[in-house]
């Protein structure tokens, strides 16, 4: 039973993320982690800004005003200047991501494209490594079929011999040859 011993162990096969398969899309993923960790450093940075914006209670002075009176801007006017900025680099964040996460969807059937021609010869080998072991298996049903013809025709009922593999159906019915021939294996 040569489908029963068991090869020598093979080095696993690692299907290829789309990244290594397709250089823009590779970029493209890439350059939205860079933005998801800024998104979260320019978060970050607005908390610390409105904390200490909030934490300060000294007099707010305009710096329209201030320049006037003939003083620099105030300290809190200052931190309400970078909670804006702070703010507004989040906003320019989250579109960046809007618009890298659209370029990734338009990259990612040519990168598909690119792991399935990497994919194939594997896939290819490994379906006629199956469809040969079906080869073996539709002659085992054929011949396991022919022996509970002949209990039948004896009045032996082949229930009491054990499992019946209904799922492969009669011989004739083909399923095991339908499959072959879909396959391009036939």
């Amino acid at each position: 039973m040569a489908l029963l011993k068991k090869n020598a162990a093979a080095e696993p096969y690692q299907v290829p993320t789309l990244a290594e398969c397709d250089e823009t899309y590779g970029t493209l993923v890439a350059k939205r982690g860079e933005l998801h960790t800024a998104g979260g450093e320019a978060r970050t940075a607005r908390k610390a800004a409105e904390r200490e914006l909030a934490a300060d209670t000294s007099r707010e002075v305009r710096p329209g005003v201030a320049e006037l009176l003939g003083d620099g801007p105030s300290a809190k006017a200052l931190k309400r200047k970078a909670v804006a900025e702070a703010k507004q680099r989040e906003s320019d964040i989250e579109t960046a991501l809007t618009v890298i996460e659209q370029r990734i969807r338009d990259a990612r059937t040519a990168a598909v494209r690119a792991a399935v021609a990497k994919v194939r010869p594997e896939w290819d080998r490994r379906m006629k490594v199956l469809c040969d072991a079906f080869k073996v298996a539709d002659a085992a049903h054929r011949d396991l079929w022919s022996l509970r013809q002949d209990l039948d025709a004896e009045d032996i009922s082949p229930a009491h011999l054990g499992a019946w593999p209904f799922f492969l159906g009669e011989p004739a019915d083909g399923r095991i040859a339908s499959f072959l021939k879909e396959a391009g294996y036939a």
